[in-house]
């Protein structure tokens, strides 16, 4: 969902969500309020933690891997180097211009697709829901509520855990806040993270 008029290349703080195809549970499960995250868990939580290595002009911040989907803030800081047009086919854009928000979620979605594949005995198809979901940061305030909401996202899983977007950003959310990492010792990862 892009904001009309928005370059979504500049710098700036985005608030970004995106979820598992017909929202499979692939990253593990939540348990008393806790995310405990499975081998494909821990190479989402990696692979974020990543990114900046693979963008030199992003910073991550505050981020949950829950079982089916991902809510995270990315920082633009800057403009990459060189961020190419958009190629065209049939007058049609062609994916994302490099550089920007969605070329860089693109990139980490088809990484964890790549490491998943590696590891597991067949191959995973349509791992990702079409699309993803992004609010623009504006200000301090508004960038305090979503680093809380995505602290305490675990806990408001409940039937009814689907809220608007509106409401916690305005503050009306009171839950306390919680937010556990845990990846099994056979985690097919980076020994330093997990």
């Amino acid at each position: 969902m892009r904001k009309r008029g928005h370059d979504h290349a500049s710098p700036g703080l985005y608030f970004v969500t995106f979820c598992t195809n017909e929202r499979h549970p692939w990253f593990g499960r939540v348990i008393n309020g806790k995310v405990e995250l499975n081998d494909s868990g821990c190479i989402a939580h990696d692979h974020w933690n990543g990114i900046p290595g693979h963008h030199a002009h992003v910073e991550v911040h505050a981020f949950t891997i829950m079982p089916d989907h991902i809510h995270g803030i990315i920082e633009l800081t800057g403009r990459p180097a060189r961020v190419s047009s958009v190629a065209m086919k049939s007058g049609r854009p062609q994916g994302a211009p490099s550089g920007s928000l969605g070329a860089i979620v693109g990139a980490y979605r088809a990484g964890v697709v790549r490491e998943m594949n590696r590891v597991r005995p067949y191959t995973i198809r349509n791992l990702w829901q079409r699309g993803y979901h992004d609010i623009i940061i504006r200000n301090d305030r508004m960038l305090e509520r979503i680093t809380r909401y995505i602290r305490r996202h675990p806990r408001m899983l409940l039937p009814e855990h689907w809220i608007r977007i509106g409401a916690w950003i305005q503050g009306d959310v009171n839950v306390a806040p919680t937010s556990v990492r845990y990846c099994p010792n056979n985690a097919r990862t980076a020994a330093s993270s997990c």
